[in-house]
């Protein structure tokens, strides 16, 4: 046997090992979390709570649903240090496609890309392995038992496994920022610095609720109308969005830019305050996070600081339509670096919600707008119930 396959199975062994079971059950799919650490449920229950239903599995039974995945957090030095001078590879076909990222800000090295065993090392910002069992149905996050479990990576794991599920259901990526307001399904799209997840957090301060700040999935319900889902997912925002919206600068200290712990409030990282799901509901005092809206309402959004006065352009639908397709296909939220079935076969499985949006009825504008004092409320609340009125 060679060091990869001893190292595979050491990292199996301890995960046989694991005592502690919780089932995360999203839109359907469920995803089962193993680990030794009995804390990590309130870490589940801190990420998912508000979004899914989760459930203590007191003895380990794998279902026989061949989709079923799960996720395993190791706390092992041996584990970790076993793959310390394992040299990198670089992705070759078959997984040529594969990004060498693990978010778009931090790099990840693949020390393994076989067929039957990925291993990614981590160096920021934590220490860890992201290792990819696909014959086990099985990811497993090691890190050395010095450092704590962060937090974004169990999310992102999930996340991963959950979005991978909703494209068999047709469902695919949009990055946008997703809100509903006054009974309406509001998607704001738009490229970055357009001032998408500043418009959400207006729409929030305004008492609109939260699917998502920066990512959805989207697909065409049984009635013809398009229909999002959250994945949770960290929200990120930055101190120029926090300055401008009251509700923001009151409760969060842009000053402040140190801390480490998620369940403990706002962290600053990478140029911006970073929070989950609890810590949305905090900062505007009531419970935000919704799972799912019909999506009936697509918003442009054009930020420009000079602008003293908002200004809303009706847009045409096969226009919006066009959009929406463009963004979808050419504005990816996440990066793809484990190779999951499904990553392969992404485009055959997002063709055909492409070729349905075609023929959907969108409702779209385009709206320019600057600081806070520029927002009219009651424009955008005439436009979004006019909406409402017409669609019913």
């Amino acid at each position: 046997m060679n060091q990869l396959m001893r190292n595979k199975r050491a990292a199996l062994d301890a995960v046989g090992a694991c005592t502690h079971h919780f089932k995360v059950n999203l839109h359907g799919h469920s995803v089962i979390f193993s680990f030794q650490d009995e804390d990590l449920n309130k870490i589940l229950l801190f990420l998912f709570g508000s979004q899914a239903e989760i459930t203590e599995v007191p003895t380990l039974r794998l279902d026989s649903d061949q989709t079923i995945w799960r996720i395993a957090i190791l706390a092992s030095d041996a584990i970790f240090e076993s793959w310390k001078n394992v040299g990198e590879v670089v992705p070759q076909a078959p997984f040529s496609q594969l990004k060498s990222y693990w978010r778009p800000d931090f790099a990840a090295a693949f020390l393994a890309l076989t067929p039957d065993l990925t291993v990614v090392r981590h160096k920021e910002p934590f220490a860890g392995l992201t290792m990819l069992v696909p014959d086990e149905r099985l990811i497993i996050y090691v890190r050395p038992r010095s450092e704590p479990i962060f937090v974004p990576h169990v999310d992102t794991l999930a996340g991963y496994i959950w979005r991978c599920a909703m494209w068999r259901d047709g469902s695919v990526d949009l990055h946008s920022a997703t809100v509903s307001h006054l009974g309406c399904g509001i998607v704001i799209i738009g490229p970055k610095m357009a001032g998408k997840t500043s418009l959400a957090m207006h729409f929030l301060a305004h008492g609109a609720q939260l699917l998502g700040s920066d990512f959805c999935e989207i697909a065409v319900a049984h009635d013809g109308r398009l229909q999002a889902k959250a994945i949770p997912q960290i929200c990120r925002i930055t101190p120029e969005t926090v300055s401008d919206n009251a509700v923001l600068s009151g409760a969060i200290d842009v000053k402040c830019r140190f801390g480490t712990s998620y369940r403990e409030g706002v962290v600053f990282s990478h140029g911006k305050f970073e929070f989950f799901a609890p810590g949305v509901d905090v900062i505007f005092e009531r419970p935000v996070n919704i799972v799912s809206m019909s999506a009936d309402l697509i918003i442009f959004p054009k930020f420009s600081r000079e602008l003293e006065r908002q200004r809303i352009t009706s847009l045409n639908g096969q226009i919006a339509c066009e959009e929406l397709a463009t963004a979808i296909l050419h504005d990816r939220p996440l990066a793809d670096w484990l190779p999951l079935p499904e990553v392969a076969s992404r485009a055959s499985l997002e063709a055909p919600t492409l070729s349905r949006l075609a023929d959907i009825p969108v409702k779209a504008f385009q709206m320019e707008f600057g600081q806070e004092p520029s927002l009219d409320w009651a424009e955008l609340d005439g436009l979004i119930k006019a909406n409402q009125t017409q669609q019913s």
